[in-house]
């Protein structure tokens, strides 16, 4: 049963190409400062690449790198003050980023392990060296656990990042259990819950939800008086989405979800969400993705793992 169970479990994505994008929804900008206005958002589409590749694969130490881009840009119509700054400055413009991550997995003596994930990005309309640091943002997750049996693992550890929208630490808390041929269970609370079904080695369904957030740095001038403003969000997305290979190393993802917004708001860089300067109330929506992606090939990805 061990030996199937691990059949139809997941191959690692080395190389993944996405497209997504939300249904029209409401926005209304608030602010003391320029006053408030509403629109409707006709476009919100994100393009992504993703790459990862292996540096270290013992039998007892992993380490991964990995790089990625993403792309995504606005739409408005329907805008009830005409100029108004904030969708005069992100209609049609794209905010971007650029990350490089590390996975690192140790096993330690009686079944316990060591998880280690880094992540450093530029997030900001127009990425570049002016303004460095106001662009890096870093997030990392350190995790402690005990493996019960060869497949189910337990573990707690302690986070940092922009899950809410702001730099935020808080504890972390990990399930993850193969608990039969086809089921499997991710539990990485407070952050996603991944509930997956695989038929069979080529077929994958997943129910998901979680928390995503992010910060970007906007170099040019939004209000004015601000030179570099910082665009905070975070919502909580839960989605359906199926997997499928279409020849041993090369799948194809669809994904359909309902996004709810949680914090959307333009403050001053290290300003949270007290004092923002223009407040956003964003309705809820549902989203679309597709992906490609490319994984190990099945011998090989076997070998690697010592059972083939």
């Amino acid at each position: 049963m061990q030996q199937a169970a691990e059949r139809f479990k997941p191959r690692p994505k080395f190389i993944e190409l996405e497209w997504e994008a939300l249904s029209n929804f409401n926005i209304d900008a608030m602010s003391g400062l320029v006053g408030d206005a509403g629109a409707r958002v006709t476009q919100n589409l994100i393009r992504q690449v993703k790459f990862k590749f292996p540096v270290i694969l013992k039998k007892e130490v992993n380490l991964i790198g990995g790089f990625g881009y993403r792309h995504e840009q606005f739409k408005f119509d329907r805008i009830s003050q005409p100029g108004h700054p904030f969708f005069e400055r992100f209609e049609d413009k794209s905010l971007k980023r650029i990350m490089s991550s590390f996975y690192f997995k140790k096993d330690l003596e009686n079944e316990r392990f060591l998880f280690v994930f880094l992540n450093n990005s530029l997030n900001s309309d127009e990425p570049q060296f002016r303004n460095f640091l106001d662009q890096l943002k870093s997030s990392f997750a350190v995790i402690y656990g005990k493996r019960a049996n060869p497949n189910k693992e337990l573990g707690y550890g302690i986070s940092f990042g922009y899950d809410l929208g702001q730099p935020a630490v808080f504890p972390l808390l990990i399930y993850n259990n193969d608990f039969s041929l086809h089921w499997g269970l991710e539990l990485l609370l407070p952050k996603s819950a991944k509930l997956r079904y695989s038929p069979s080695n080529t077929f994958h369904f997943y129910a998901t939800a979680e928390l995503q957030g992010a910060s970007y740095h906007v170099q040019d001038s939004v209000l004015a008086g601000f030179t570099g403003l910082e665009f905070r969000r975070s919502s909580v997305r839960s989605h359906l989405r199926v997997e499928r290979e279409v020849y041993d190393w090369l799948w194809v993802g669809a994904t359909a979800g309902y996004r709810v917004p949680l914090n959307i708001f333009l403050s001053e860089p290290r300003e949270n969400r007290r004092n923002s300067l223009i407040e956003l109330d964003v309705r809820t929506t549902v989203y679309f993705n597709l992906s490609v992606f490319i994984v190990p090939p099945a011998k090989l990805y076997k070998r690697a793992k010592g059972s083939g």
